[in-house]
């Protein structure tokens, strides 16, 4: 289809691998609902009931293990298994709370950008402002209630992108999103969904200047998307933004470039067991029953015995013909499924395990040459992403509200997930030097007394820490953190 409703051509081939990986992660009943796209009918030309009832009970009998939702779930959890180091300024208060316009706090927000990562490779990042003139003082802003907001957007809703070269930048000039808009109905209580599009350019203004520009397409009463006209926001400033604030965060680099997430290949296997649970308990139900038989008998003592009802036991004495036996059968273990099975639950442990397990990573020839080098995991990758995509954000907030962003400094406006996913835990004998060494002067008792209380060795400058040193000398011990 043409026009504002056109799908990137990665957008279409990406899609059926992304939902392939969200019902993974949703467990079983998710997949189940897909039916024949993951569970094929043994027999798909017999379209007969008989057909159908056997298909499912097929599916009724077969177990997905939920193993690629778990994994996701401690991946995030091992990424945030420490606080992120949150530094804003004033002006940015409210991201504690409310980072995007729906009470979702930026630390919320960032694990969310994780979990996307991971599922579908990519997610994006993008920032706007309310649609008033600018401020003259702090108070007024405050009065109109107009916050700078960064939203979170899936894979599934950028449908569609282009870049073009400026100078030697690549830069985004379009952005295609998809959105859907719930409205109360006339009983005013159900609910109504319609789609539009939020269009993002980056025009050429003329004189090589460009201009980022922003079109809302809603639906014609004629069935047709028509934009709404075009909005040109600006900063603190009053001027106009010369790139779009939008970024595409990946689990490889933050590029407008596709790949494959980094859950999809467990998510496969995932679905291979389930197609293997389905055959072994198949076989289960059939050929897990003993089938009693008698040997040496003709028909007519059956049919007296069945008249008499056939009593089976050790309690029981079951009269037979002179020359006749009774015996049970039952098959034996039929293994292949089973084994099928163990062997993918075993890939699976350790394609979860590669996750995170140390790995190595592309580096400059000054990092090669150093032994101690940091190396990298898919986990930490996807962490560093998102770090610098949430920095950016915030620094594209910041323009919105305030009038010098170049004077920011990481002191100022930070955001970083911690790489070190595990707690180290207490250590009496950290705990016994820092003490030793604060008696000495060499560091704080301020510092000694956080870890006791955390855990954790407390993130702080060299500076902040001789500050804290000499605070201590003066006799002004402070430990409340105020």
């Amino acid at each position: 289809m043409s026009g504002v409703t056109f799908k990137h051509p990665e957008y279409v081939k990406n899609l059926p691998l992304w939902e392939q990986v969200d019902d993974a992660c949703k467990g079983q009943k998710a997949v189940k609902d897909r039916r024949e796209t993951y569970l094929p009918r043994n027999n798909p030309q017999d379209k007969s009931p008989e057909a159908s009832s056997f298909y499912d009970a097929y599916l009724q009998r077969a177990v997905f293990y939920g193993v690629t939702g778990k994994t996701l779930g401690s991946l995030v959890g091992a990424a945030f298994a420490t606080d992120p180091t949150f530094k804003f300024p004033k002006e940015l208060e409210h991201f504690e709370r409310n980072a995007n316009g729906a009470g979702i706090s930026l630390y919320q927000l960032s694990q969310s950008v994780l979990r996307h990562i991971l599922k579908h490779y990519r997610c994006a990042l993008y920032v706007d402002f309310p649609d008033v003139g600018p401020s003259r003082n702090r108070a007024e802003e405050k009065a109109k209630q107009a916050y700078p907001m960064v939203h979170l957007l899936s894979s599934k809703a950028v449908i569609n992108w282009d870049t073009v070269t400026v100078g030697n930048q690549v830069k985004l000039n379009l952005v295609v999103i998809e959105e859907s808009v719930s409205e109360r109905g006339k009983d005013g209580f159900s609910i109504e969904s319609k789609k539009q599009y939020r269009v993002l350019r980056l025009e050429d203004g003329g004189s090589g200047e460009f201009v980022y520009t922003i079109e809302v397409y809603t639906k014609s009463k004629e069935g047709v998307y028509v934009g709404g006209g075009r909005k040109i926001p600006t900063d603190y400033n009053g001027d106009p933004w010369s790139y779009i604030p939008f970024t595409f965060v990946g689990a490889v680099d933050n590029s407008a470039q596709i790949d494959n997430a980094p859950l999809l290949e467990l998510a496969d296997i995932n679905l291979a067991h389930y197609r293997d649970s389905a055959d072994f308990q198949e076989s289960v139900y059939y050929t897990g029953q003993p089938q009693y038989y008698a040997s040496g008998v003709d028909w007519n003592w059956f049919n007296e015995a069945k008249k008499r009802s056939i009593y089976v036991g050790a309690k029981v004495m079951l009269p037979l013909p002179q020359g006749g036996a009774i015996g049970i059968a039952q098959v034996d273990a039929n293994t292949l499924a089973r084994e099928a099975m163990k062997d993918k639950w075993q890939q699976m442990k350790e394609m979860g395990a590669r996750l995170v397990e140390n790995g190595s990573a592309t580096k400059t020839a000054t990092e090669a040459d150093n032994d101690d080098a940091i190396q990298h995991s898919v986990l930490s990758l996807c962490v560093v992403n998102t770090n610098e995509a949430v920095n950016m954000a915030l620094r594209w907030s910041a323009k919105f509200v305030m009038p010098d962003v170049g004077k920011l400094t990481k002191d100022d406006s930070f955001f970083e997930i911690s790489q070190e996913f595990s707690k180290q835990g207490y250590l009496a004998d950290l705990s016994r030097q820092l003490f030793e060494s604060a008696v000495q002067g060499y560091s704080s008792f301020k510092s000694w007394w956080e870890y006791n209380q955390s855990g954790m060795f407390p993130k702080q400058t060299y500076e902040d820490e001789q500050a804290n040193v000499d605070i201590e000398k003066e006799g002004r011990l402070d430990l409340t953190g105020e």
